[in-house]
């Protein structure tokens, strides 16, 4: 008798565990988060645009190099190739957009007033309000 109580609870066990998950497809929405945000295309203009913000970051480290300690204000050569970066970015998706902000903070760290516009600009609301990554201006 103990042995077909066994049996019979093998027998349960085995039809669980088979039952569990067994074969189903993934669903689309599955696959699609699993592939991650879709890929913007750049325009010509916008891949041109990136490029000249890229030189404009190591033009403004090398304007914060002289700087050994955080200053309110930064050297005026600094706050006007800051203030041209910030215009020329608008064109770029969000997620262009905000990587180039979070490099350009990380070139400015001594000079207050340039990471604070920074900061202030870096599109961090627009992601998380779930605005389409593609889409370009502030």
């Amino acid at each position: 008798m103990k042995a077909a109580a066994i049996l019979a609870l093998a027998a349960v066990t085995a039809v669980l565990a088979a039952g569990c998950g067994g074969g189903s497809q993934p669903t689309t929405a599955t696959r699609a988060s699993a592939a991650g945000p879709p890929k913007c295309t750049l325009s010509p203009k916008q891949r041109g645009v990136i490029r000249r913000a890229n030189r404009m970051i190591v033009q403004m480290h090398r304007l914060d190099e002289p700087l050994k300690t955080v200053h309110a204000h930064g050297p005026m050569k600094l706050e006007l190739l800051l203030n041209r970066f910030l215009l020329s970015i608008g064109v770029l998706p969000v997620d262009d957009r905000a990587l180039l902000i979070r490099k350009a903070k990380s070139a400015v760290g001594l000079c207050r007033d340039c990471f604070d516009a920074l900061e202030a600009i870096e599109p961090s609301v627009q992601t998380k309000l779930g605005e389409s990554p593609c889409k370009p201006g502030f």
